[in-house]
């Protein structure tokens, strides 16, 4: 009966990631598509399988700044950077926010964050800390 019960732990395991991996697909598929309204259920639908899936947070958060909604948009971020604090898309977008909101001091810890962490968003950097030293002039 164990045995039975951990095979089926472990089928249903498999098939929520599987699940999952599809809702994250099938998103950054209509989000390539600027179909925002599926992408966002896809991307709800693959947190609900998968509370710490960050990607789905960070496109979330990409959705709801096009749609001009700056709560549920840092809301995400945030999420995000909970799950991950060194997550490099995620600073980058709360970064480009803090900066919207004039929030520089804020802009600047993150950018110190995120200059620590670099390895693929490294290109970014140099744009960010022209706005910031504009801004302390």
């Amino acid at each position: 009966m164990k045995l039975f019960l951990s095979l089926l732990l472990i089928l249903y395991s498999s098939t929520s990631v599987a699940i999952e991996n599809i809702n994250l697909t099938k998103g950054k598929n209509f989000f390539e598509k600027k179909d925002f309204e599926r992408a966002r259920i896809e991307f709800e639908k693959s947190i609900v399988l998968n509370p710490k899936n960050i990607d789905s947070y960070i496109y979330l958060s990409k959705i709801f700044s096009e749609a001009k909604n700056e709560q549920e948009e840092k809301k995400n971020i945030k999420t995000a950077l909970l799950l991950d604090p060194k997550n490099e898309e995620a600073l980058l977008l709360m970064i480009k926010l803090n900066i919207d909101e004039g929030d520089y001091s804020v802009a600047e810890a993150n950018y110190k964050i995120l200059s620590s962490v670099c390895t693929k968003l490294c290109n970014e950097l140099n744009e960010i800390d022209l706005i910031i030293k504009k801004f302390k002039g």
